[in-house]
């Protein structure tokens, strides 16, 4: 027979598994992630050139996907990975479900061609490319403990006269960034203050999309420092 609780049971874990961070470019989270011990960088623009790590340098889609199971066959063990930047990666499966309509289409000895993901019919390419990011976020994280996505800052404008509304958020479409982020224990906007400190913040209002599952980072803005983020031993 099935036993049930009958005392509350506290968290089991206090960091985040799947960490989203999103800033503007240069603001310096290549350079932030190069400090966290055992960590196996992914790097999708070569914007790590200037940074000492554990750092591959990826420049295909083909190329990521050997990754999971280098790791797997590997001896050595990494506590983390963190794939900068997940918007490349998107943009690498968007190009690749362009390219399969549009042989499916001379196949079918169809003249109709897609430019970009956009020109699929009936959103169908927008909905294939979800589903190999997500298939590709997942083999990712059953190979790390702790699996960290770097994207870059959105900011969108509503209004069009002197009353004007804007938003941050992760740099990804609609329905994808919505999965990302549900999937995501914890996201944060990367910023630097009015004294140039490297900042986090996983406070969430109208105009910043962030928030956290982990109590430690549930509303804060936080120095960017890892201990402050990853604090199970």
């Amino acid at each position: 027979m099935m036993e049930l609780p009958r005392t509350r049971i506290k968290p089991r874990i206090q960091d985040p598994k799947l960490l989203t961070l999103f800033g503007q470019s240069k603001v310096g989270k290549t350079t932030k992630l190069a400090e966290l011990q055992n960590c196996l960088i992914i790097d999708t623009e070569k914007g790590s050139d200037y940074v000492e790590g554990l750092i591959i340098q990826v420049n295909s889609l083909a190329e990521l996907r050997q990754i999971p199971n280098a790791v797997a066959n590997s001896p050595y063990k990494y506590r983390y990975c963190a794939i900068d930047v997940i918007d490349k990666v998107v943009e690498w499966i968007e190009k690749e479900v362009v390219l399969e309509y549009n042989l499916q289409q001379r196949e079918k000895g169809l003249t109709n061609k897609a430019a970009d993901i956009s020109d699929i019919p009936y959103g169908a390419g927008y909905n294939l490319v979800r589903m190999r990011v997500m298939k590709m976020i997942s083999a990712f994280r059953q190979m790390f403990p702790r699996l960290i996505l770097i994207g870059h800052r959105k900011k969108t404008i509503f209004g069009e006269t002197s009353v004007e509304f804007s938003t941050s958020s992760l740099d990804l479409t609609g329905k994808l960034k919505n999965l990302i982020c549900g999937d995501s224990d914890a996201i944060g906007y990367v910023f630097r203050d009015d004294e140039g400190q490297l900042k986090v913040s996983f406070q969430g209002s109208d105009e910043l999309e962030v928030g956290s599952r982990s109590e430690h980072l549930r509303g804060k803005v936080i120095d960017f420092e890892w201990h402050n983020i990853y604090i199970d031993k």
